[in-house]
């Protein structure tokens, strides 16, 4: 396994994966912050002209927000926010277009990361370094709080869901790709993940290599021992799910999934039915077709949200952890419709289907926006962004994996690569 390769876009990969908020209040980004650099950075990139079309979208909604009354001073603060958001999005799709070494970034990243979690392991074990990576949180009712890897992020979850597009792909390697170290890459990819506890993140990407397979079941044959490898790990998870009943049936994972039928689970509803509940009553307030704007929920959501979980809330703490809730709060059911046929125009555009990673991204992100996220999540528009880019990683198309052959570069080779 090859050292870790210096490139030019290292430094800002690793800044927006490890580093983004590190000592930033909660809710800003250094690359919120950046923003003036990456718009004189585009100027000279014809994809400069996308920012205009920011305006074009958000202007009309913000003529009827204001006629129907907004906090101007909260408007304009998540409005700039907005953009900052729209401005990296534009800039990270002409990094795509510039960038020949994603595969060496995604490989750089893994190896600090694992890096980085080896420490965290050392310092989980020495009290007052603890909490600079690791955060204890109630993962549901039932169950003492748990200590949960995050890194240098603002939370759990939110680190698993940056790794979430690199695991992804090296998941996708391991399977269909024919290579060298498979075991050391899915240990080093999925121990952060356990160690994050974030079941969120986990269980939209096990569904999303069950709806990939599921969609082209002549995925089965590209590799020859995948059948089997399937066939045999649905045995051992059977084997393995009937022992942890049998001697450890009050564990945190089982306890979890109990919670959620039953609907006992607090931070699962909160992210699912919760928040599109309160999406919609705070567009309500306003106007259910265009929302209440940008950085309303905080002035018109204290009372509703105080009422609906009998318990008192300032305006620092309200947030609906939940991208679509979220946009039907600020933007209403126009917002919603806007966001949804955009997904589905571009995924027939780009001709999503035509590349099996491109096709793992758009499901997870498909999945994971009901479940989570939240409107100025650039980690969200970043995996978007990527599953409708057309030329990333022309390996995974699947004319490329169906006609491939036993002497393709990509097999025998070492996987981190």
């Amino acid at each position: 396994m090859e050292l870790i390769r210096l490139n030019k876009y290292l430094p800002i990969a690793l800044l927006y994966f490890f580093f983004n908020g590190l000592f930033l209040p909660l809710g800003l980004l250094y690359t919120t912050l950046l923003t003036p650099f990456f718009i004189v950075w585009l100027y000279k990139f014809p994809s400069f002209r996308y920012l205009l079309l920011f305006f074009l979208v958000t202007i009309p909604f913000a003529l009827v927000h204001f006629i129907h009354g907004v906090d101007i001073i909260s408007y304009v603060k998540s409005y700039l926010l907005l953009f900052s958001a729209f401005v990296f999005c534009v800039a990270f799709y002409q990094f795509l277009l510039v960038c020949n070494s994603l595969a060496i970034l995604f490989k750089n990243i893994v190896l600090i990361n694992f890096l980085f979690v080896l420490i965290a392991i050392i310092l989980f074990f020495i009290p007052f370094f603890k909490d600079l990576v690791w955060y204890k949180n109630s993962i549901t009712n039932g169950v003492e709080a748990a200590y949960r890897l995050r890194l240098f992020t603002y939370e759990a979850s939110y680190y698993s869901f940056l790794l979430a597009p690199i695991a992804i792909y090296y998941y996708l390697k391991i399977l269909f790709i024919r290579a060298q170290d498979k075991w050391f890459t899915f240990f080093i990819i999925t121990l952060p993940l356990i160690l994050s506890l974030s079941f969120g993140v986990i269980s939209a990407i096990l569904l999303t290599f069950i709806f990939l397979l599921c969609s082209d079941l002549k995925l089965l044959y590209i590799n020859k021992k995948l059948p089997t490898f399937i066939l045999f790990t649905i045995l051992f998870f059977i084997i393995f799910l009937v022992a942890v009943i049998y001697f450890f049936p009050d564990n945190i994972v089982f306890i979890r999934i109990e919670n959620i039928f039953k609907g006992r689970d607090t931070s699962f509803s909160g992210r699912t039915f919760d928040s599109i509940y309160l999406g919609w009553k705070i567009a309500a307030q306003k106007s259910i077709l265009f929302g209440a704007g940008p950085g309303q929920i905080k002035i018109v959501g204290i009372d509703l949200f105080s009422k609906f979980y009998q318990t008192s809330f300032s305006s620092d703490q309200l947030a609906i952890p939940n991208n679509i809730g979220d946009i039907l709060a600020q933007y209403g059911l126009i917002g919603i419709t806007i966001k949804l046929f955009l997904e589905i125009y571009f995924f027939f555009k780009t001709k999503v289907y035509s590349n099996i990673y491109r096709l793992s991204l758009f499901l997870f992100v498909f999945i994971y926006q009901f479940s989570g996220s939240f409107i100025n999540n650039i980690a969200e528009y970043v995996i978007w962004i990527m599953a409708f880019y057309s030329a990333l990683f022309p390996e995974f198309n699947k004319i490329n994996l169906f006609l491939k052959d036993d002497g393709n570069d990509l097999i025998h080779t070492p996987l981190l690569n």
